[in-house]
């Protein structure tokens, strides 16, 4: 628990301790708005406030996995020229293979996302109802924030198979001599660390802790009691959600450009857009800061909906008690009938007592050696008159 987490130390490391976990599908999409125009940007958050939904495909994020296999491009040959070999070949044939699946799987999704017909309104009067109301994106909108969604913030995790052949090399390589090989096909690719989240960029981590403060915050108990509705009332997630992307993204495009302006990168403008870093750092930190807040109060907050769900519980198996006893009288009733079929248990007399059977079989505390003893009632005890 951070009370002000050091986001800065976080970025320039391009990690965050902590174990892995991914975003909401409401953070990713709240990230993905601060790739498009601004009037699509109001669009979404319109859609927020209304609670109109956005198309369900199983998660947001594993869009940002597809697309980081979908992109992988082959290795440039060697320089001395010498044909690759065989370990090298295999591993691009199966790199082709999962491209192309990956590659493919997008493509089905984007086009479950962008033409859903349920969360998009499709038809003349249901399009032009939407507009009225400012929550319709257009096609070409839509596929707009599809791409954006395939960059939503996810950790760097190396593939099952540059593990496994990593963990070939360290064991196995010496021994059959392929620990050259092994070791440019899987270089950087270490076994993941479960306490430590990695990123392909500062941004990224910037974009990734933002998105987990506004999750911690829309899925507080606190929060959702209305415990804290005057404070947060003053705050505005979503839209400072997609503020801090549209200036991430932004400010990203604009450091990939200087590379191509090497005047300005070294002037006062490089200095500026810096400046401009360290305010989204002091943004996102203050609002770690409230989101840590709100995870003391949830801390100390009695479970409420637990003890509630416990009282259900039993107050519904008390309504289940006279089940229990029909099934258990009937359970009973036919356990004496099989017995009574089979012989081993005698008939009832008219007082509900029973005669033995001749031939019955020796109830289990006879001893050995005894002779069998007939069934019978045990006597009736003598009231006390004096008994009350």
């Amino acid at each position: 628990m951070h009370i002000e987490a050091p986001v800065r130390r976080w970025c320039d490391a391009r990690a965050i301790p902590m174990p892995r976990r991914e975003l909401s599908d409401e953070a990713a999409l709240l990230i993905a708005a601060g790739h498009l125009q601004p009037a699509a940007r109001e669009v979404v958050l319109n859609r927020f406030d209304t609670e109109r939904a956005f198309p369900d495909i199983g998660g947001y994020a594993k869009l940002r996995r597809l697309s980081r296999i979908a992109e992988h491009e082959a290795p440039p040959p060697s320089a001395d020229g010498l044909p690759p070999n065989p370990l090298q070949q295999a591993k691009a044939a199966a790199d082709a293979v999962r491209g192309a699946d990956a590659r493919r799987k997008l493509a089905g999704f984007r086009h479950a996302f962008t033409l859903n017909r349920i969360s998009f309104a499709a038809g003349v009067r249901a399009v032009r109802r939407a507009r009225k109301d400012a929550v319709h994106l257009d096609l070409d909108e839509r596929d707009a924030l599809f791409d954006a969604l395939c960059l939503t913030p996810l950790p760097v995790t190396p593939s099952a198979a540059a593990v496994a052949a990593r963990t070939v090399a360290r064991v196995a390589g010496p021994a059959l001599r392929l620990a050259p090989q092994l070791a440019g096909w899987v270089d950087g690719h270490g076994a993941p660390d479960e306490g430590l989240l990695v990123f392909e960029d500062r941004y990224d981590v910037l974009l990734f802790v933002a998105g987990l403060v506004y999750d911690k915050v829309s899925y507080s108990r606190s929060v959702s009691s209305g415990e804290f509705d005057e404070q947060l009332g003053q705050l505005d997630l979503p839209t400072d959600l997609v503020q801090i992307s549209a200036d991430v993204v932004q400010l990203k495009s604009v450091w990939g450009q200087l590379r191509y302006a090497p005047g300005l990168a070294d002037g006062t403008r490089s200095s500026e857009l810096d400046t401009v870093w360290e305010e989204l750092v002091d943004r996102v930190t203050a609002l770690t800061r409230v989101g840590d807040l709100v995870d003391v109060a949830d801390s100390k907050r009695p479970r409420r909906l637990s003890i509630e769900s416990i009282d259900q519980q039993i107050h519904e198996l008390v309504q289940r008690s006279g089940e229990r006893e029909i099934s258990t009288q009937s359970a009973r009733r036919v356990a004496g009938q099989i017995m009574g079929a089979r012989g081993d248990l005698p008939p009832a007399l008219p007082d509900g007592t029973r005669r033995a059977l001749p031939g019955a079989a020796l109830p289990d505390s006879a001893l050995p050696g005894e002779a069998p003893k007939a069934w019978k009632p045990a006597p009736a005890q003598p009231r006390d008159q004096d008994a009350r």
